[in-house]
């Protein structure tokens, strides 16, 4: 399959990330799922108290789409810095951050997207501080292999293991995989009745009938967090 020109990227993943659509309801299941992984991220920092120094630092949003993590991650004490596709190559390029000057690495949903991760990886590490963290969100190929390649530009799925490898390849200790809170692929949230399926993206709102499959790991999504040795 030809390679997707980077001007057609760019407007898949923003009409992507900002839930374009012309109706309020795609727009607004967009909202409530940069909201989960926002809550994500801050839950499972909330585990890592060693990441989580009292001067919270410096975070890069690697892959930051309309940055819609920002508002609470600064909140929170970060200095945030973003930075997406029309900035770098994540494939191929050098981060234009020094050595070791970065507390805190984040990247949603853009591992999938390079055929080899390995650079990107590795400048995770170089930027991060010793001691700092990496946090990672991919699709869960183990349950939503169905739906992965409907995304043009999906090209590497991963499984709670084969991410947990690579990252542990890197260098990184400590790494732990989790569900993402979103238990249903990408088409159950489109379509009719749409905007009401909204309201199922948390698998917990009282007798929430998701709850079973997250608590099982049933997730399409994952998270998975590592610490730089030092």
């Amino acid at each position: 399959m030809s390679e997707m020109p980077d001007s057609l990227k760019t407007q898949y993943f923003h009409d992507r990330n900002a839930g374009l659509g012309g109706t309020a309801a795609p727009h607004r299941v967009a909202q409530g799922e940069r909201e989960l992984l926002t809550f994500d991220i801050l839950a499972r920092l909330a585990g890592y108290p060693q990441i989580m120094q009292p001067e919270a630092g410096a975070l890069i949003d690697a892959g930051c789409g309309d940055r819609y993590i920002e508002p609470a991650v600064r909140q929170r004490g970060f200095d945030y810095l973003g930075l997406d596709i029309g900035d770098i190559d994540f494939e191929t390029g050098r981060l234009p951050l020094p050595d070791h000057s970065v507390d805190l690495f984040v990247s949603l949903a853009v591992i999938e997207h390079l055929r080899d991760p390995a650079l990107f990886l590795s400048e995770a590490m170089r930027v991060v501080r010793p001691g700092g963290g990496v946090i990672l969100s991919t699709p869960n190929f183990q349950m939503d292999f169905k739906n992965f390649y409907n995304d043009p530009t999906h090209v590497k799925p991963y499984t709670p293991h084969s991410l947990a490898k690579v990252m542990t390849l890197t260098g990184l200790e400590g790494v732990s995989v989790f569900p993402g809170l979103r238990c249903k692929p990408d088409w159950y949230y489109q379509g009719k009745n749409r905007f009401w399926k909204a309201r199922y993206l948390l698998p917990f709102r009282g007798d929430n009938r998701f709850a079973p499959s997250w608590l099982k790991g049933r997730s399409t999504s994952l998270f998975a967090i590592g610490r730089k040795p030092g």
